[in-house]
């Protein structure tokens, strides 16, 4: 009955029907309508045909179902739109049409989703990749200050980073180990990790300063700390670290040489890197792409 009346109605106006629920205009533009309930629905006028028949799609995906007859095929994209419909009403998704605000809402949520995606534990690449957080810290002024060193939280240190060599016997009196990391430009840092026994801190030292200057660190800035993984080789994998910077030091110079306020860590949830791999301290990677780039040994 629904296809009878759209075709008839077509008829009427002196148009072979193309696209489904489409009908020309006299003004030269294309009207969109669909049948629900033996009741016409009207979509709106388009400034082309195929606008109009990609809306008596998006109006059947929501009024009938995803798999209804329709006049373009699934696409990748368009396989979305029922998850985004879902957070609407029928009244709400037909006034979109309407009102030619569908198409930008349904960009934004793509564009959500994708974000989401991206700082999701497991972001698939051609390898099979896990970006996971690990920690995040906002700075100090002795962090960025003329003690050259950066503090890792205890709870972190342990947690995520190797063990630092226990050599006390031999007379070491800071014992080290060296952690290499790539920045979100594909540079890499190596930081001097050690634990002092005297203030019982694990701390960056050698390579730190040089990465504050290149980076302007001050005060309050953040940095974030993540490990991104191969799913498939789980013993291959790599250290990345990103900063973010603080809005409330605007014109304010570095203050060196200042005692060191209480920490505060909270976790970001931004994990933006490409599907790479790397070389990581007691980590070797050999012959595979980092951000793009072939890496070869």
């Amino acid at each position: 009955m629904e296809k009878y009346m759209e075709s008839r109605y077509a008829n009427y106006v002196g148009y072979l029907q193309k696209y489904k629920g489409v009908v020309p205009q006299q003004n030269g533009n294309w009207g969109a309508q669909i049948y629900t309930n033996n009741q016409r629905i009207w979509l709106g006028t388009f400034k082309s045909e195929i606008d109009a028949a990609i809306a008596y799609d998006r109006a059947s995906m929501k009024l009938r179902s995803a798999d209804a007859p329709r006049n373009f095929p699934l696409t990748k994209s368009t396989l979305l739109e029922a998850s985004f419909q879902s957070h609407y009403s029928m009244e709400t998704i037909l006034a979109m049409i309407k009102d030619g605000s569908y198409q930008a809402k349904f960009d934004d949520y793509q564009r959500l989703k994708k974000d989401r995606e991206n700082d999701s534990i497991v972001e698939k690449g051609n390898l099979g990749f896990s970006c996971r957080v690990l920690f995040q810290k906002e700075l100090t002024p002795s962090d960025v200050g003329k003690l050259n060193r950066l503090v890792i939280p205890k709870k972190y240190a342990v947690r995520y980073f190797p063990p630092v060599p226990d050599d006390v016997a031999q007379g070491f009196a800071n014992d080290e180990v060296t952690l290499s990391f790539y920045d979100t430009k594909k540079r890499l840092w190596k930081f001097r990790y050690c634990y002092w026994k005297s203030s019982q801190s694990f701390v960056f030292t050698r390579g730190w300063n040089q990465f504050v200057k290149d980076k302007k660190l001050m005060p309050k800035d953040k940095i974030t700390f993540y490990y991104q993984e191969n799913l498939e080789m789980p013993n291959m994998g790599f250290w990345v670290i990103d900063t973010c910077t603080s809005t409330s030091h605007k014109g304010a110079s570095l203050k060196l040489g200042a005692e060191e306020e209480e920490e505060e860590e909270s976790f970001k949830d931004e994990c933006k890197m490409d599907d790479q791999i790397m070389e990581t301290s007691n980590v070797k990677v050999h012959g595979l792409k980092l951000f793009g780039v072939q890496i070869i040994q």
